[in-house]
């Protein structure tokens, strides 16, 4: 935000540290869409929002910290990786919850294909809903940000672009949070933390299990219900992308690289590489790592 420019009334001022970028605040009334502004806020303890209605659409992400929504007269506690939008006419009431800082991103916009990008759906139905893999969603989030923040040539559309992959994101891999499926979440989400901490000394789906106090049967159904990926799958993944790391940065030998990331046979580590990437270790890091005179 510029320094001499105003802040429209509707901006909260109970948050200790804002980031916000300003496009267009009186949009023609017969434009197709137009992103007005966004912004990521950090907010206070007692920060609260109470709206019978507003001048735009607004969809809003929580990246920290929990907060209560009331949206159209239901009441939700929401959590890190929630998502929610809300129309002109929509009542919502937005309060943090806790002691920890809530911090969301927040973009609105407004036209007569708003439906269009964000689906209709979403919007006659408005209802929160959890997101499964809080990096991916943070970086859309993050990058329609910075585009806003830059401003310039192409602005809109690129936000327009965001706007309807964060919207298809959502379609297609969200976890609506009144369906009963809370508890499972919270256990995924305890398995997925401790893959992403220990999934270099885990040898096995059922030490995977057996470290996360569920059976193999029950892990692998969680994963089916919130991932498209298996439990192995993603284990082989997360070893495969740190010995890309570990070839390229570093001197090991591709038996080494294979110890590192738990393969104790190098020739089948070399198998499951060239399975995944198409080519051999020994190719990748010959055709991948720039000479140490580059920059």
């Amino acid at each position: 935000m510029k320094k001499n420019q105003i802040t429209p009334d509707f901006i909260s001022t109970q948050v200790h540290e804002s980031d916000y970028f300003f496009l267009n605040l009186r949009p023609d009334p017969a434009a197709s869409f137009v992103v007005t502004c966004g912004g990521l806020e950090y907010c206070n303890r007692n920060y609260a929002i109470n709206r019978e209605q507003f001048d735009y659409y607004g969809l809003e992400y929580i990246t920290s910290g929990t907060c209560n929504l009331n949206l159209v007269g239901r009441s939700h506690q929401l959590k890190a990786g929630s998502l929610f939008c809300y129309g002109p006419s929509t009542p919502h009431q937005i309060s943090n919850a806790s002691d920890a800082p809530l911090v969301k991103f927040f973009v609105d916009f407004t036209g007569s294909e708003v439906g269009e990008v964000v689906g209709k759906p979403f919007l006659e139905s408005p209802a929160p809903c959890q997101m499964p893999n809080l990096r991916d969603m943070h970086a859309l989030f993050r990058q329609l940000h910075d585009t806003g923040k830059h401003g310039g040539r192409g602005c809109q559309r690129i936000i327009l672009q965001l706007l309807k992959l964060i919207a298809t994101q959502a379609r297609f891999k969200a976890i609506d949070l009144d369906d009963g499926v809370s508890r499972s979440f919270t256990t995924y989400e305890r398995c997925l933390s401790y893959i992403g901490q220990h999934y270099l000394e885990i040898d096995s789906v059922a030490a995977l299990a057996d470290a996360c106090h569920v059976s193999p049967g029950h892990l692998s159904r969680l994963f089916k219900k919130f991932t498209d990926e298996s439990p192995w799958q993603m284990l082989t993944r997360l070893k495969l992308n740190k010995s890309g790391e570990l070839l390229l940065n570093g001197d090991l030998m591709v038996k080494e690289v294979a110890g590192r990331i738990g393969f104790e046979d190098s020739y089948h580590f070399s198998r499951v590489f060239k399975q995944y990437y198409g080519i051999s270790p020994k190719f990748f890091r010959e055709t991948m790592k720039r000479p140490s005179s580059q920059t």
